[in-house]
């Protein structure tokens, strides 16, 4: 891989890496001061798998409402789009071109970023948020992996 597209890599990846700081933390408020942070912390997760993703899919099938249609899809496949550019990681980081490799790392950005998420009440914990980003990181990676094999890099 050249040289040239390493370095357009990395400029692409550092300007996403801003754009989602900046969409995960920095469009929020934090907690509100006349609730106890735990009240307010039991309110901003979910450990239970789909649970938020079956509650969107079933918006998109019953609601009439375009508001909350649209806010499902949005939150369906903003999860998934999202991360879709971490498929740059392995043109980044050569290490990282085994999948095995390549998920244990994305899957620990994803855990940090939702524990922050939580931590710091600037938006919630949700597992099928770390699902659907999962699922975005892997597409990225399938993307790379037949970009490379068919010498688009």
């Amino acid at each position: 891989m050249s040289k040239r597209i390493r370095t357009a890599s990395k400029i692409a990846f550092a300007l996403y890496a801003l754009v989602m700081l900046w969409l995960l933390f920095g469009q929020r408020f934090g907690w509100d001061a006349e609730t106890p942070y735990l009240v307010q912390l039991k309110e901003h997760y979910n450990f239970i798998p789909f649970k938020t993703i079956m509650l969107f899919v079933r918006l998109t099938e019953n609601s009439t409402s375009h508001y909350w249609i649209r806010h499902a899809i949005i939150n369906l496949l903003g999860n998934v789009v999202m991360f879709v550019p971490l498929g740059l990681l392995p043109i980044i980081f050569e290490k990282l071109k085994s999948v095995f490799k390549y998920l244990s790392v994305v899957a620990l950005i994803i855990i940090v970023i939702e524990a922050v998420q939580l931590f710091t009440l600037l938006g919630s914990m949700d597992i099928d948020d770390f699902l659907l980003n999962i699922v975005g990181a892997l597409i990225g990676y399938l993307l790379f992996r037949l970009a490379d094999k068919h010498v688009i890099f």
